[in-house]
């Protein structure tokens, strides 16, 4: 395989599989089980906290992927109706409202053939039709696609709504961890399977919480380091900075999505946090998971005490035009 990314969901053209090396079907069937549960909590806290996003795209409700994701062998029965298919379709989406189904092929967006979109670099062609969905959408309005099914080509018009922009895909990869890179935002197929769906609903705001904040502009700006040299000194401080920024901006994603803030300081004390993290926090850029609950429950106490959404939080917002100190 190239990448352990099975099945990704891009909520603007949710994204799928990355690569099955000749997975049983029933290992796939279970991938899609999980990918449609991810996709059914990321749209709804994309969707709901599209005014706090500076950067949206059109929420389909489409699960896309492109042959380039698989190996020969594993894309048998998949492609019939060209090298970027729908793998799934959120009921009630925009996409179901329009007529798309599973296995069409998706040869046009806008004025746009697929045929002339190009992969970039090591990434799949999903990803570029990914950007190309977010970008042609005007912001509102409708979204016309061409889709390609038992050899006839129809044009369908989507009435989508906006949401944050994010590309989100599970990894294959039997562990529980999480991460963003202020594009992309990635869990193991481990926590997803674990998760609850509110579990899922409070891991992914976490990581929507850093994409909205422009973590990652912000950190790369500032020259600060991950890895192993971000455990130290000012790294250390700066990483350990937006941990808490996003722990505290996901109380609100999640009540402007109509969850209970409160399950936010429920998980930091659940025993799937504790698998997390081993039972204790392994590096220095993380608070203690009770300190992590306690936190959550400051700030519901201080901005959010009815419990409920909408919320606009102003001042963790307000840190996004506020660069980092730079080492030099």
């Amino acid at each position: 395989m190239k990448r352990s990314l099975p099945f990704a969901l891009a909520l603007a053209a949710m994204a799928s599989v990355q690569q099955v090396a000749a997975a049983p079907q029933e290992a796939v069937s279970e991938l899609l089980v999980q990918d449609e549960r991810l996709a059914a909590v990321a749209e709804r806290l994309l969707s709901s906290n599209a005014r706090l996003c500076r950067q949206t795209m059109p929420l389909t409700g489409m699960v896309i992927h492109s042959r380039d994701q698989y190996s020969a062998s594993s894309a048998h029965g998949l492609f019939a109706n060209g090298p970027v298919e729908v793998a799934l379709v959120l009921p009630g989406s925009a996409a179901q409202r329009a007529g798309v189904r599973p296995g069409d092929g998706l040869v046009g967006i806008g004025t746009l053939r697929t045929s002339g979109l190009q992969a970039e670099g090591e990434a799949p062609l999903r990803d570029t039709i990914f950007d190309t969905l977010a970008t042609a959408w005007p912001g509102v309005g409708a979204l016309t696609l061409t889709i390609a099914r038992e050899g006839e080509e129809r044009k369908v018009v989507l009435e989508p709504p906006p949401g944050c922009r994010a590309l989100v895909e599970i990894r294959t990869r039997d562990s529980l961890t999480a991460r963003s890179d202020g594009r992309v935002i990635q869990l193991d197929y481990g926590l997803v399977a674990a998760a609850t769906d509110e579990e899922l609903a409070v891991i992914f705001s976490h990581e929507l919480a850093h994409s909205v904040l422009e973590h990652r502009r912000r950190l790369d700006a500032a020259g600060v380091r991950k890895g192993f040299f971000g455990e130290f000194g000012r790294n250390r401080r700066l990483n350990r900075q937006v941990e808490v920024e996003a722990d505290r901006l996901m109380v609100h994603l999640l009540a402007n999505a109509g969850y209970d803030p409160q399950v936010a300081a429920t998980f930091w004390r659940s025993r799937l946090a504790r698998r997390a993290t081993g039972g204790l926090n392994l590096s220095a850029i993380y608070p203690s998971n009770e300190a992590r609950a306690r936190m959550l429950e400051k700030e519901i106490a201080d901005y959010l005490p009815t419990r409920a959404g909408p919320t606009y939080p102003q001042h963790l917002l307000a840190g996004r035009d506020l660069p980092f100190p730079s080492s030099r």
